[in-house]
């Protein structure tokens, strides 16, 4: 496991930012830290969303910025070179795995076959959306048979938290729950930053 999974592993819920502007990275930034949750998974299917990635990577550098959803290699690429630590994405794409890997850039791709994990030496996954790829019984037979480990995505909502991380298998998850858009719209950072805390508690100290 590289270092900045082992980043995730121990922060174990990772906030995705899917309604954001560049423009809002400083206060995003103040709620992440005042939180303690540094981390961002930045989508990279948002309206300029390389854009924040890069506001965030070259001004906060103690945050911890990934590109989620990324799609094709190109948007890989863009993520990297604007300053993503690490790659989400819903698909396999075995250039868009060997060009991270390339970079040392931590990448999550989302497949339910373990053997081609195996070929591309990937012991982390990404596992969205959690209930149409199966859910626990498949997260398990993969876990058990290949020793691979996933990070969750997909309608995962504060209330199901526990019960994901609780299983043995799941390294940690991603998602949107804490960034109410009503709130976003609204620029009420404060109701962000106690969601952002609230999300906290899952941190392993």
């Amino acid at each position: 496991m590289d270092h900045t999974t082992k980043i995730l592993s121990r922060l174990r819920c990772i906030p995705m930012a899917k309604a954001f502007r560049p423009i809002q990275a400083p206060s995003l930034a103040a709620a992440l830290r005042e939180s303690g949750l540094k981390v961002l998974n930045v989508s990279q299917q948002m309206q300029e969303g390389n854009l924040l990635v890069r506001a965030l990577a070259k001004d906060y550098p103690d945050i911890l910025v990934g590109g989620g959803n990324v799609q094709t290699l190109e948007e890989a690429q863009r993520a990297i070179e604007e300053g993503a630590s690490f790659i989400f994405s819903p698909v396999f794409d075995e250039k868009m795995i060997k060009y991270c890997m390339s970079q040392k850039v931590s990448i999550f791709p989302v497949t339910t076959d373990g053997e081609k994990c195996r070929k591309m030496n990937l012991d982390v996954l990404g596992f969205y959306p959690v209930d149409k790829l199966g859910g626990f019984p498949v997260i398990d037979k993969l876990g058990e048979e290949f020793k691979l480990k996933f990070i969750v995505a997909g309608h995962i909502t504060e209330l199901d938290m526990d019960t994901f991380l609780d299983n043995p298998h799941v390294l940690a998850m991603t998602g949107s729950w804490m960034f109410d858009k009503g709130a976003i719209a609204a620029n009420n950072w404060k109701e962000i930053t106690e969601s952002l805390k609230r999300a906290r508690k899952w941190v392993l100290e």
